[in-house]
């Protein structure tokens, strides 16, 4: 990497790609192959695939240089290391497609993952479409327990900023975006729980959405993975992920939703702090922390979101996601009538 710089290779195809995917790459020389292997296999085949090397110090940097000989439509980025935010980061300013999807390097993606969520989102006008996933292990092999969540399905804002409680919401891959909507916005850096920070700024723009039933992403479980380290002060950025994903359900006057968007901010901040040392507890990250959760129940309050029927779907959401899913499909519906 000369003089410390991001080095990019060149798409070889003249024009703009109808899609660009883009892939943030370190430390998962075990599963890389695969992931990229099964971006490659698309039905749809219109689109670039983005490797962002982010500094790996083993031989990803090699597998991606290896698959963009094979295939022209691989583009790599190598950087130096700086977390999984500036990958993406970094691919979204070299992405060039009109809409953008975004896959994990130690997961899979069905064959039709692109040609399924891009026709719907067409036939639909939606800003982005969002398919099902489910859970692989370390050998790839598909854990049980999986429900199809989405549905095929089309979802005003107002439902999609209502849905942003799921996880499958919070997450960047399992979606295909117009590529509008991430102009001018980045992930934050240095952060952890990136994902859930930025996306309800993603959401506030969109005017709809589509849901894509299939199972099309497969997320792998790996141990040691970021979603499985210690409680630390860091994790307190969990808290303020979750305070930005409230305020935007409040800004936009979703008071059914904000129970449930309260109570991972309330448990998360207890939570930690009940890990963390007693010197940790006096820190000003956990003062920080108190204060978002403090602001969270003001709000909560002021717009008088606390109500039996949404206290209840904030239980139904803490209990079972497909059954929270469920519930806002049953409002919206009588809503409907109503009007």
């Amino acid at each position: 990497m000369p003089n410390g710089r991001n080095t990019v290779s060149e798409r070889t195809e003249s024009g703009r790609p109808e899609i660009s995917i883009i892939v943030p790459v370190y430390q998962v020389e075990k599963y890389l192959n695969e992931c990229i292997d099964s971006i490659l296999a698309q039905t749809f085949t219109d689109f670039e695939l983005i490797l962002v090397d982010d500094g790996s110090p083993d031989n990803c940097p090699a597998l991606c240089d290896a698959a963009a000989k094979k295939d022209s439509r691989v583009r790599v980025i190598h950087k130096q290391n700086g977390g999984v935010s500036t990958a993406r980061n970094a691919g979204l300013d070299a992405a060039q497609g009109n809409w953008i999807a975004f896959v994990d390097s130690d997961d899979t993606v069905a064959p039709e993952y692109l040609e399924k969520m891009h026709k719907a989102a067409l036939e639909m006008g939606a800003d982005f479409a969002i398919c099902s996933s489910q859970c692989i292990d370390e050998t790839g092999k598909t854990l049980a327990g999986g429900e199809h969540r989405l549905l095929n399905e089309f979802l005003p804002q107002e439902e999609v900023l209502r849905r942003m409680v799921v996880s499958d919401f919070q997450v960047p891959w399992n979606k295909l975006y117009r590529r509008k909507l991430l102009e001018n916005l980045r992930y934050p850096e240095n952060k952890a729980f990136e994902d859930t920070c930025l996306m309800p700024d993603i959401y506030a723009r969109a005017a709809s959405a589509c849901g894509v039933w299939d199972f099309l992403y497969n997320y792998r479980i790996v141990t040691g993975s970021a979603m499985h380290r210690k409680t630390t002060l860091k994790t307190l950025d969990w808290v303020e992920a979750w305070y930005r994903l409230f305020d935007v359900l409040y800004q936009n006057d979703i008071r059914d939703a904000l129970c449930a968007a309260y109570r991972p901010i309330l448990t998360a901040v207890w939570d930690i702090w009940l890990h963390l040392t007693p010197e940790e507890r006096k820190s000003p990250r956990m003062k920080e922390a108190f204060a978002y959760e403090r602001t969270a129940r003001h709000r909560l309050m002021q717009a008088r979101g606390v109500t039996l029927k949404n206290l209840w779907a904030a239980v139904v959401c803490a209990a079972s996601a497909c059954s929270y899913l469920d519930l806002c499909r049953k409002r919206a519906e009588r809503r409907q009538k109503t009007t």
